[in-house]
Order: C-alpha cells, then sequence, then structure tokens
C-alpha cells in the first residue's frame, strides 16, 4: 500500500519558522486629538422634567360589566346561544374555535388573556370571579372591549 507524501504541517509562531517567528509587529498608534483650550460658555437650565411616556400604563375595560345596552345584540346572542358565541370569539383571537368545548371557564382563560395582553386592570382571581357570578355579562363586556381594540388598533394581534 502507497502512502501519500507527507505533507508540511501549518507554520505555528514559536516552532522554529523563521517567516513568522520574525515577522515586525506592528505597534498601535496613539490617538491625537487637540488639547482642550477653554470650557463651553453656554449652561442648560431645565425647567420642566422629562414627563413619563404616555399609553405604556394600564388602561380599564372600555365599558362596564352591566353595560349591554351597548351592544344589545350581542346581548341577546350571548344569552340565547353562550357556547356559540364564546367559539366565535376564540376564533377572533386566531385560536381554534372549538377550544371553549374542551376547556372549563374557558370565557375567563380567554378574558386573562386579552386583559394581558392589551393592559386592562385587573386580576386572574377577579376575571374568575366575573365568570362564576354572571358569565353572559362578563362574555358581553369581553366582546364589546375586543370590538373597540379592533377599532382602535385594526387587528387584535
Amino acid at each position: 500500500m502507497d502512502y501519500p507524501e507527507k505533507v508540511r504541517p501549518p507554520p505555528y509562531p514559536g516552532l522554529g519558522y523563521p517567516d513568522i517567528d520574525t515577522a515586525p509587529v506592528p505597534k498601535p498608534s496613539a490617538p491625537t486629538a487637540a488639547p482642550l483650550v477653554s470650557q463651553p460658555n453656554q449652561i442648560n437650565v431645565i425647567v420642566n422634567q422629562p414627563e413619563p411616556m404616555r399609553g405604556t400604563g394600564y388602561r380599564d375595560w372600555h365599558d362596564g360589566l352591566c353595560s349591554c345596552g351597548n351592544n344589545c345584540g350581542n346581548c341577546l346572542l350571548t344569552a340565547l346561544f353562550y357556547p356559540c358565541v364564546e367559539c366565535h370569539m376564540y376564533q377572533r383571537y386566531g385560536e381554534c374555535w372549538c377550544t371553549p368545548c374542551v376547556i372549563p371557564m374557558s370565557g375567563m382563560v380567554l378574558a386573562v388573556k386579552h386583559r394581558s395582553r392589551h393592559r386592562i386592570v385587573g386580576s386572574i382571581s377577579g376575571d374568575c370571579c366575573t365568570f362564576m357570578c354572571c358569565a353572559p355579562c362578563a362574555l358581553c363586556r369581553l366582546y364589546r372591549d375586543m370590538v373597540y381594540v379592533e377599532g382602535v388598533n385594526g387587528t387584535l394581534n
């Protein structure tokens, strides 16, 4: 069996190869700057402190829990076809429309998602109590707020 001709390994510094060990190393050049002759005479006085950015805080729901008169059609549909309205709302949010059929308290789950995504004041326990006491009213309020967000932002996402 014939072996290929031995190949010389690449040169490494400090191994006795003259082209690498004796190559000059360039010295870094010092930065050149003009000396400061005088301080600037301008003084800035801040009269008003900058205000915090608006729009980063939390907001309330668009309308109240018992404001079903603001959208009577949705109120009637929710009262008569609660599961169907819930499925429709999940679909509008881009979720699987059959999610409410397999998750208990799915209206509360959607409300928590909507509230956290759109920075609405509240808590999970508050959402749970609201949906336990009056799920149709809570779902109507959620629907009205979803319509409001779509009107302002153009989309729910």
